[in-house]
């Protein structure tokens, strides 16, 4: 019995994504996005507990500064994204 629930854990686990990211899926061929981000506000899901701030900043400011723009946080929202990954922290693109 312990076997089959570690063994479901892990590929639980496995499938799961740790690490923050800007939510700007789309679906297969479209342009649009399906993800919670704009061209002017960027949504990055990230877990508190093993990410922090500071790292979700960094991919806000990233995504900004392909539009030669800077990131301003513009608040947080929790179980939007992932279960795993359960905090969304948003930015405004503004001019710099």
């Amino acid at each position: 019995m312990m076997k089959i629930l570690f063994v479901s854990v892990f590929f639980l686990a496995s499938c799961a994504q740790f690490q923050p990211f800007v939510d700007a899926r789309r679906e297969a061929g479209q342009i649009q996005t399906i993800g919670q981000s704009t061209a002017d506000r960027v949504a990055v899901c990230y877990n508190p507990i093993w990410s922090d701030e500071t790292d979700a900043k960094k991919l806000a400011v990233d995504a900004c500064a392909q539009n030669k723009r800077k990131a301003q946080f513009d608040g947080k929202t929790y179980f939007d994204c992932t279960l795993v990954l359960p905090l969304t922290a948003f930015y405004q693109c503004v001019n710099r």
